[in-house]
């Protein structure tokens, strides 16, 4: 009896953890690191190491970003954003650490893909000296979708993660996966493990085709 009981309490957990799991739309990874957008199975995995002060990354996403969004929207594509703060040091600020903050907080079950990236591109088409403040940064998460209460967690820089430990981790995970030129931003294909020549306008159009 204790047996079966036992085995039916691991169904129901299994059931329950899937559930919130499938709901969770923009999850972070499983390494709590990086931000999900997009299907686990879908056909190509992406991803993309930025800080969002890195002007590059800036070009990256006014080049990309509406053709990354067209991806993820057809199931084509999923992008996990692997985000860095080392420009704060460089910048004496810490518009990094406060925007990372942000797009941790758009991890959230009620945050849509479409959202998250049209979050994204809006900040970094708002990219500045020194940087949108939290009242910006709420106001381009409204504006791209996300809901309002989140938005006034923005604004009030409700923290829910350790942005240096976040830019350790991804920094140390750059190196391993483009040591001979580990800068942002840095695109890696999880499927073929290698890292994606960005300088080739076709890069993503052949990879989704």
């Amino acid at each position: 009896m204790r047996s079966y009981l036992g085995i039916l309490a691991a169904a129901l957990w299994m059931v329950i953890f899937s559930t919130s799991t499938a709901h969770a739309d923009v999850p972070r990874t499983g390494d709590g690191d990086g931000v999900l957008l997009g299907s686990p199975i879908a056909p190509v995995q992406l991803e993309v190491f930025c800080d969002p002060q890195c002007p590059y990354c800036a070009e990256f996403e006014s080049s990309y970003g509406d053709r990354l969004a067209g991806a993820l929207a057809g199931g084509r594509l999923a992008v996990t954003y692997r985000w860095l703060t080392f420009l704060d040091a460089g910048h004496h600020n810490d518009v990094s650490a406060r925007a990372t903050n942000a797009l941790f907080l758009g991890a959230d079950p009620a945050v849509s893909p479409a959202a998250y990236q049209a979050f994204v591109q809006d900040l970094y088409r708002h990219q500045s000296s020194d940087g949108p403040g939290n009242d910006d940064l709420a106001t381009m998460a409204r504006e791209s979708g996300m809901p309002s209460w989140l938005a006034d967690r923005i604004a009030a820089a409700d923290n829910v993660v350790d942005a240096a430990a976040v830019n350790d981790a991804n920094k140390a995970l750059l190196k391993e996966e483009n040591p001979e030129n580990p800068g942002t931003p840095t695109v890696f294909n999880l499927n073929t493990k290698s890292v994606v020549d960005t300088q080739d306008p076709d890069w993503l159009d052949e990879l989704i085709s």
